[in-house]
């Protein structure tokens, strides 16, 4: 079981939203920052608000956990890459990201040469054992605390007992289900996805998640 989780890209409303509802769920979260003292303070805050264990600092609290969950935009990915390389060495990196970006239509998925977001990140952390996850999770429901989650996430990735892990620590949040999906090269799936939930959030006016009917995982 995933104890101890770190997130980069904590300082935002999207990874901000994750570490709560995991620290709700008993996890502790520790937020990197490439800015020390920004992750300090973040910790502290949304500690305070949760009430859970949380913490934060540079890119050296990821030396202490389980896993590190990726929760930055993708035209910050690379910096991001650089800050935390030789920090998740052969550890469990959840990718998050989703290659979209936005014009007068509204938004539309990027081509990432790689394949994928997760696959630019397999590749540029050789040593990390990359999972996709979360790119279905909308960060204002994330960030309603006092809501209970109401979605499903698929959990890309090759190897079977950290997709579980990962699937594992999703069931931990409220409302939250983990739900294997296949291999890695499928994430880019999902992530193209997040744009057609963003356009429907602003037809409707709503914070839609993702299910899959008649599936049971018990």
């Amino acid at each position: 079981m995933l104890q101890r989780i770190g997130i980069v890209g904590g300082t935002g409303k999207f990874g901000r939203g994750i570490g709560a509802r995991l620290a709700i769920a008993g996890v502790s979260v520790a937020l990197a920052s490439r800015d020390a003292a920004r992750g300090r303070e973040a910790g502290a805050a949304l500690a305070e608000e949760c009430g859970g264990e949380v913490t934060g600092g540079d890119a050296s609290v990821l030396d202490e956990v389980d896993a590190v969950i990726l929760a930055v935009p993708f035209d910050g990915l690379e910096a991001n890459l650089q800050a935390v390389a030789g920090h998740v060495e052969d550890r469990i990196v959840v990718s998050a990201v989703n290659p979209m970006a936005f014009d007068d239509i509204g938004p539309y998925p990027v081509t990432v040469p790689e394949g994928s977001a997760a696959a630019l990140v397999a590749d540029r952390l050789a040593g990390a054992r990359v999972v996709s996850a979360f790119h279905s999770v909308a960060s204002r429901t994330l960030g309603e605390l006092e809501r209970p989650m109401d979605d499903d996430v698929p959990v890309f990735g090759d190897i079977d007992e950290d997709v579980a892990a990962v699937v594992g620590l999703i069931d931990r949040i409220d409302g939250c289900r983990g739900v294997a999906a296949g291999p890695l090269r499928l994430s880019h799936v999902a992530e193209s996805l997040t744009p057609v939930l963003i356009s429907v959030n602003r037809r409707y006016r709503a914070h839609v998640g993702f299910a899959f009917t008649r599936l049971s995982t018990d």
